[in-house]
């Protein structure tokens, strides 16, 4: 009777310790794959916004620019967005009035997409590319989809 009751006492403890390492496993793998998804669910928003950007830009109608930021930022995950003029690497429309003028070097050499992350944010710069040449940069900071 002990030899059972120690047997069976083995293989509960084995089978629980399987389900649980089984448990985390499958969770991880969920995470990787909702991240992925989230991410590239990012980057489609900031390309297809930096296409209207675009448009307006081409039109010099920034004013309509601001609005579009205004409206987007009224998302609770959107933290900020800015456009950055490519040739004086001036952020020329914000979300944050006071980033409005200042000079912001870090993306002048971008040609395409480029995300960069941290345990709070995740921030995306997308160029936009004019007819013969780069109009700007469209910078979107939004929270971590991690909860």
């Amino acid at each position: 009777l002990l030899i059972s009751i120690a047997y069976h006492f083995i293989s509960n403890q084995i089978l629980k310790n399987s389900f649980t390492n089984e448990k985390t496993t499958i969770k991880n793998t969920y995470r990787i794959k909702l991240d992925s998804i989230n991410s590239n669910r990012l980057q489609l928003t900031a390309k297809t916004f930096s296409w209207a950007i675009r448009s307006e830009m081409l039109r010099e109608n920034s004013e309509q620019v601001n609005q579009f930021f205004n409206d987007f930022v009224k998302n609770e995950d959107i933290i900020k967005l800015q456009y950055i003029n490519a040739t004086t690497h001036e952020i020329q429309i914000s979300t944050d009035k006071k980033d409005e003028g200042v000079v912001n070097p870090t993306y002048k050499d971008i040609n395409e997409q480029t995300i960069s992350q941290d345990s709070t944010s995740i921030e995306l710069a997308t160029p936009i590319n004019g007819l013969n040449t780069k109009l700007g940069i469209f910078v979107m900071k939004v929270r971590s989809l991690k909860k």
